[in-house]
This record gives C-alpha cells, structure tokens and sequence, in this order.
C-alpha cells in the first residue's frame, strides 16, 4: 500500500459522500429554477399546456363526431328493422 494512501484514509467516508453532495446540489438547482420561473423553463411548461389543450379540442370533437356515427348507424339499424322482410 502506498503511502500517500495512509494518509487519506482518515478522509474516506468524506471522499465517498462527495458524488452524493454533487447530486443534491444538482437536484436543488432544478428546483430552485423550476420555483423561481426560469424563463426557458415557464416558456416549455406554456407551450406543453397549449399543446394539452389543443389535444383534449381535438379529443372533444373526435368524440362528438363518434357519438353522431353511433346514432346514425343506430338509427340505420332501427330503420333498417322496421322494415318489412320479404320471403
């Protein structure tokens, strides 16, 4: 064993919690940006909201248009019953 080694393993436990540290320190910084309103940040979050919307307009009317094909095809099939068999 080295010697230069003798003389950091006092230091190991602080050495190994060094990734840790970096990490929470990453973690901190996208929240304090995200409560804070980076510009960039609140500009995406605007634009992933309008797209939502646009998304659940176009679910609204795909799910009208649904619900007049099922009355027609109902009301076909009513009409389409009632009408006299021929043998």
């Amino acid at each position: 064993m080295p010697t230069f080694m003798f003389y950091l393993t006092p230091f190991m436990p602080l050495l190994a919690t060094i990734p840790l540290a970096v990490v929470a320190i990453w973690i901190a910084n996208r929240w304090f940006r995200l409560r804070r309103g980076d510009p960039e940040l609140r500009a995406e979050i605007a634009a992933l909201r309008d797209e939502v919307e646009a998304l659940r307009q176009e679910q609204a009317e795909t799910q009208e248009r649904l619900d007049f094909t099922e009355r027609l095809v109902s009301d076909l099939r009513e009409a389409h019953s009632a009408l006299p068999r021929s043998s």
